[in-house]
């Protein structure tokens, strides 16, 4: 009898643990970011009485006679599935798409998270809501040799936000044009409409370029000091052969009353550029307190990274030239920051600019389920979790992110409700194998009666 009894006691212990981890998961239903645990028995041990016995000759085999011994709990397993996500419009608020723990340091201590639900502190650093943990990223330097693109840190630090600090203005090195000029349009004789020596701002003034066979665009730029200006590209079709046409181009800027530049592009029959050699102008700012810049038209598309198709075209449609890149700047103050899928920091600053200032780290590890907790909805790396393996969210099998939402806990409270039903009656059939037990030892004391 008493090892029934004791069998009923190891029960008992085990589905009061299932009972407080299930108590557990119900009452993190709506923890942000909190991972759910699962309970699993084996059996203890067993006594054996009688062990196997192989077939003979005449006979056959006969099973080993045990007694099991009770069970206990072989596992606490943390479910590290994917939560659901509440948009909140919080733009400290992020949620993680995938695999990934945001990394964040408590003092020197790093440890790991799934909230998102994060806030600034009084030095402008991301810190996490309720516990002051500071957020750890790359940070985005600019590149030297060109300062419209920039390249990640090789080190992990704090995240702030500067609000209010100023980003200095940016002279327009680069102004990319796209789309299609009317190649149905009549060639202009330069005996009625010369290119090569026309002045918008000549005195006394010049006739301006036939209408129905030219077409003028306009493009800000911006000065060394921040100081916009239009640039205007005036476009005539000066000729027109079996092997393509030609068409003249005069770049002038009014706020500065002068002609800056002069050419002739020639199309290919397939519509496409068959000169396509960027021009490089210099246009004088002195005047205007400036420096002088050295501004590349670019009419091919590969200086933003496009296709020949995507710059300037010559096809039987309507004139749709514009400009579509520049690479300028005024001055600019940063009132706002948002967080990219790729983990990126972008600043968004009142002209318009959009600049990457962090990228946010994320740490993904071979054995999720083998993180220790710590509280706080954090976890840390155990013997059996593997290093972490840091990098940048979209990268090495590391998930994406969503800016202004929060990762929910994944509780599903039917399935937890069903868990306490389990562990309730597994804990009161144990609980009456005890009871029986010890009806049963009554009765053999009272034998001698």
């Amino acid at each position: 009898m008493l090892r029934s009894l004791m069998s009923g006691v190891s029960g008992a212990r085990g589905h009061q643990t299932f009972l407080d981890v299930v108590g557990n998961n119900i009452a993190n239903v709506n923890t942000v970011g909190f991972k759910k645990s699962n309970v699993t028995f084996q059996d203890l041990l067993y006594q054996t009485h009688r062990g196997a016995m192989p077939p003979g000759e005449g006979r056959g085999g006969i099973n080993a006679l045990q007694v099991g011994l009770g069970s206990r709990v072989a596992a606490i397993e943390t479910i590290h599935s994917q939560g659901n996500i509440n948009f909140t419009g919080g733009n400290t608020d992020i949620a993680v798409q995938g695999e990934g723990y945001y990394v964040v340091m408590d003092g020197d201590n790093r440890i790991y998270t799934r909230a998102g639900n994060f806030t600034t502190d009084s030095m402008n650093r991301i810190v996490q809501a309720g516990t002051g943990y500071r957020v750890q990223g790359f940070e985005m330097v600019a590149d030297p040799l060109d300062p419209t693109k920039f390249n990640r840190g090789a080190s992990l630090t704090d995240i702030t936000i500067p609000i209010g600090a100023k980003m200095e203005a940016r002279k327009t090195g680069l102004v990319g044009f796209r789309c299609n000029l009317d190649s149905r349009v009549d060639v202009v004789d330069p005996a009625d409409w010369d290119p090569a020596v026309w002045d918008p701002y000549a005195d006394p003034p010049m006739e301006s370029a036939p209408l129905a066979s030219s077409h003028d665009t306009s493009t800000e730029i911006f000065d060394s000091l921040g100081n916009p200006h239009e640039l205007h590209v005036l476009w005539v079709k000066t000729g027109e052969a079996a092997g393509g046409n030609t068409w003249s181009w005069v770049a002038h800027v009014p706020s500065l009353k002068t002609v800056v530049g002069r050419g002739d592009v020639t199309f290919g029959p397939d519509g496409k550029l068959a000169s396509a050699d960027p021009v490089k102008l210099t246009i004088d700012f002195t005047a205007k307190g400036a420096e002088s810049s050295e501004v590349e038209l670019d009419f091919t598309g590969k200086s933003f990274d496009k296709a020949t198709i995507e710059g300037v075209t010559q096809y039987g449609s309507p004139f749709t030239t514009k400009g579509y890149y520049q690479d300028g700047c005024a001055m600019g103050v940063l009132d706002d920051f948002f967080v990219a899928a790729d983990g990126s920091v972008m600043g968004a600053y009142d002209n318009g600019q959009n600049i990457p200032m962090f990228r946010l780290s994320l740490a993904t590890f071979v054995n999720p389920s083998g993180l220790a907790k710590v509280g706080n909805t954090h976890f840390k790396e155990s013997g059996n979790s593997g290093l972490a393996r840091i990098g940048v969210p979209q990268e090495d099998g590391a998930g994406s992110l969503l800016g202004g939402a929060l990762e929910l806990s994944n509780i599903d409270l039917t399935e937890q409700f069903t868990q306490l039903i389990l562990a309730q009656r597994g804990f009161q059939a144990n609980a009456r194998v005890i009871n029986t037990s010890d009806q049963v030892l009554e009765e053999q004391i009272n034998i001698k009666r």
